[in-house]
């Protein structure tokens, strides 16, 4: 799950920073400011967050004992 959540975050990642890029090339106009955020920055965020919480849900899964504690 932690993985699918870091692939899903990165192509969101791509996906807004490839708009956030486009947007930028064409010269920022204040009638496209709202099509930036909505394809550009929301998951450009969004797909940062997944990942770190991605990486989180890894790191706690690491960090649990083997057999729930038991030798």
């Amino acid at each position: 799950m932690p993985i699918l959540l870091m692939i899903l975050g990165l192509l969101l990642i791509l996906f807004g920073g490839g708009c956030t890029v486009i947007f930028f090339g064409m010269g920022p106009d204040s009638e496209f400011l709202l099509l930036w955020l909505g394809l550009g920055a929301a998951p450009l965020v969004g797909g940062f967050l997944l990942v770190r919480y991605g990486l989180r849900l890894r790191r706690a899964r690491r960090t649990q004992l083997p057999n729930g504690g038991e030798r």
